[in-house]
């Protein structure tokens, strides 16, 4: 039987440094090249690049200083503290990339960069989600809308993503077309289906099944942690007939790492499933992890 173990301080942020190299090299390799504007503050440091001739990890990086002291003001010290990390790494891998490494010789082929860089980029934001990190960014503005002005997030990020693709259609229509912000969007679905399948499956929602020993432990922390509800189910081992107790609980993705740990934490031994949730009715709320 395999048990859940507490991801160490090293592992943790060793993945979460993979996942930022993986999304820097899918945007430095794949994206950048054809010009292809797909949101984040990636995409603005396309459209400066273009502007001004500005290297585009100057203009991330200045762009992740403004928005992790916007955080600060609006979302408090919690969001600076979570997104500093990756505000710093982010521009830094793309520096080094910039200055040392050549780009590869590639064919003029949209299909070949959207799906390798997607790839990548998903790839890698899923490890950063998955193992508790943030890539800063453009995720600032998206909370702030989300909590100043009530905001539903998808919302917030169809308007700010919408925005910057849309400039970048407008300034490189002369090179790309109306094909560029297609091909942006193309990009940025294969990147959120990765990332999603990563980080725990298909799905955004996830109802997390526990069967443990120490059920009182792991509610509590639930409760503290994620600040989701969690019902308890008595069950009876069918081989061990033995009586157990089963949590059920809904959690969003960027709520597993949580959860993960608190199970190891508490039950180490614990057995645990989760399922997508393809509907959810009732008393669910996308809570911001920063409130």
């Amino acid at each position: 039987m395999t048990t859940m173990h507490k991801l160490s301080f090293t592992r943790r942020y060793t993945m979460i440094t993979l996942g930022i190299f993986l999304m820097v090299a899918g945007f430095y390799y794949f994206i950048a090249p054809f010009q292809l504007v797909i949101g984040g503050v990636s995409g603005v440091g396309l459209l400066f690049n273009e502007l001004l001739d500005v290297p585009i990890s100057l203009v991330v990086f200045i762009l992740n200083v403004v928005l992790l002291f916007m955080g600060w003001l609006f979302l408090g010290w919690r969001s600076f503290y979570r997104s500093l990390y990756g505000s710093i790494v982010f521009p830094f891998f793309l520096f080094i990339l910039e200055q040392f490494s050549p780009l590869p010789e590639l064919p003029d082929d949209y299909i070949i960069a959207i799906t390798f860089g997607g790839f990548l980029m998903g790839l890698g934001f899923g490890y950063v989600i998955k193992f508790g990190g943030t890539s800063g960014g453009t995720d600032i503005p998206i909370k702030i809308l989300n909590k100043k002005l009530k905001l539903p997030l998808s919302y917030s990020i169809y308007a700010i993503d919408g925005i910057i693709i849309l400039s970048g259609v407008i300034l490189f229509y002369q090179t790309n077309g109306i094909a560029g912000g297609l091909y942006a969007i193309l990009t940025m679905m294969i990147a959120g289906f990765v990332a999603d399948r990563v980080v725990i499956g298909a799905k955004t929602l996830t109802t997390v099944q526990i069967i443990t020993d120490s059920p009182e432990e792991i509610k509590q922390l639930i409760y503290e942690k994620i600040y989701r509800g969690v019902t308890m189910v008595p069950i009876k081992g069918g081989y061990s007939q033995s009586d157990k107790t089963m949590l059920v609980t809904v959690i969003t993705r960027d709520e597993y790492y949580t959860i993960r740990n608190i199970i190891a934490e508490i039950d180490p031994s614990a057995f645990v499933f989760a399922n997508p949730a393809h509907e959810i009715r009732g008393d669910f709320a996308y809570r911001m992890e920063d409130e």
